[in-house]
């Protein structure tokens, strides 16, 4: 077999795995506070103590190689100038060179606030291991929902409108 072949095969494999995986839900973090992670922000001005967010709040994993990913972005975004004031919108990306994270979000327009987690940690404390997730946590900063795949407005809307519920 020649390494083009094999290279082939291997691309094959984790394509097939990624979009397989990129279906279902979310680890067990539901009711939790978030993780206790400290984020640098994608711009180089702080960081981000991830545990310490009050709610409401969405908080959006995703990479510039993830193409459900590219595709929810401008959704994300849309939905964050719509709520302006009401959630808070965090975006942590997954893995990516700071410059190139910067540049996918420059080039789709996105405005809320970045970090970088470079290693995974967040994906690895919230169970999941697909990639885009979304985080959603209610007025007390526990999560509702942690929502494995892509999510469009409506989603988006629905999922914050529940954590937005007032709890019986």
């Amino acid at each position: 077999m020649t390494g083009h072949v094999r290279v082939r095969i291997v691309a094959v494999v984790a394509a097939a795995a990624l979009v397989l995986s990129a279906c279902g839900s979310g680890g067990g973090a539901t009711g939790q506070s978030l993780p206790d992670l400290e984020l640098p922000r994608l711009d180089g001005s702080g960081t981000l103590q991830l545990a310490s967010v009050e709610g409401p709040a969405v908080v959006n994993l995703w990479a510039t190689w993830c193409a459900p990913c590219r595709r929810e972005m401008p959704e994300f975004e849309e939905v964050h100038l719509e709520r302006e004031g009401q959630v808070r919108f965090i975006g942590v990306n997954i893995g990516d060179r700071e410059d190139q994270a910067l540049a996918f979000l420059d080039e789709v327009g996105v405005t809320f606030e970045n970090y970088l987690d470079f290693d995974g940690a967040l994906n690895a404390e919230l169970e999941t291991v697909t990639l885009p997730v979304t985080v959603v946590t209610d007025a007390e900063g526990r999560i509702s929902v942690v929502h494995s795949g892509p999510m469009d407005v409506d989603d988006l809307n629905r999922e914050i409108e529940r954590a937005l519920a007032p709890t019986p």
